[in-house]
């Protein structure tokens, strides 16, 4: 619940932010992914982002990848995470990503994407640090 009461209301401030409300191609979506969790995603952007009521994760996009037609992207994106453990901070962990995935477009304004996404964990509990590899997917309405 901490992490409810910083990373939803930045997430309203972003998204009603008022130059995002007038444009056409604004480059931002958003949508429900599977990252960390069930959870609503955001893009504007290259810049990437995922919450939920236990997760919270950013990702800046490193290199963008298309066919001729642009139908079909793939990306690489590096960025951060943080899970929170539940009633023990013992359990949370936090730590950096490396998102390697695919997105392509379902319809003019819906964008569907999958990624592997290797990470790297630091956490006071043992069990919960070091490297991992977890997937998400997910869509998003483009505005």
């Amino acid at each position: 619940m901490k992490l409810l009461r910083i990373a939803l209301p930045l997430l309203a401030a972003f998204i009603s932010a008022p130059s995002l409300a007038y444009s056409n191609n604004s480059g931002f979506g958003i949508g429900l992914a599977y990252d960390l969790g069930t959870g609503v995603t955001a893009q504007f952007r290259g810049t990437s982002f995922f919450v939920n009521s236990d997760a919270l994760a950013v990702d800046f996009r490193l290199q963008n990848l298309s066919n001729d037609r642009r139908t079909l992207h793939a990306y690489i994106d590096g960025g951060l995470f943080y899970e929170d453990g539940g009633r023990d901070s013992y359990n949370d962990k936090a730590g950096v990503r490396l998102p390697v995935g695919l997105s392509f477009g379902i319809a003019p304004s819906l964008q569907a994407y999958i990624q592997a996404v290797p990470n790297f964990a630091f956490s006071d509990n043992d069990n919960k640090e070091g490297f991992n590899v977890d997937g998400a997917l997910g869509v998003r309405l483009r505005f």
